[in-house]
């Protein structure tokens, strides 16, 4: 009997638990790491993904899916948590977003 006494402490049913939830929070073996990029369908049409995307994903071992739809529509998407990044040109929009808490580090890469 003395043998099963440490499954009744607290500090067991801690540890055990702690290892449960480390376990289910793990990635499956071999599962790809995915961002998901909405962008306009501006910037996927010029190209610039095509030579960006691959560099990217070779580094990070990231693999990017790109979702091209109107400024409007990708911001939607964040605010729904459907996509990870946004690349949107709507200067004013992307602000009012940002100050709504629903994005962050807000960056200014490229104009037209």
């Amino acid at each position: 009997m003395r043998k099963w006494f440490f499954l009744r402490t607290p500090f067991l049913y801690c540890l055990i638990s702690a290892f449960v939830y480390l376990i289910g929070t793990l990635p499956a073996q071999g599962q790809p790491k995915t961002i998901i990029l909405a962008t306009t369908t501006s910037t996927q049409d010029s190209g610039l993904l095509d030579v960006l995307l691959p560099i990217f994903e070779k580094k990070t071992g990231y693999f990017v899916k790109t979702i091209a739809v109107g400024s409007g529509q990708a911001m939607a998407m964040g605010q729904k948590g459907e996509a990870d990044v946004l690349l949107v040109h709507s200067p004013d929009a992307e602000k009012k977003f940002v100050a709504e808490g629903y994005g962050i580090n807000r960056r200014i890469i490229m104009h037209n």
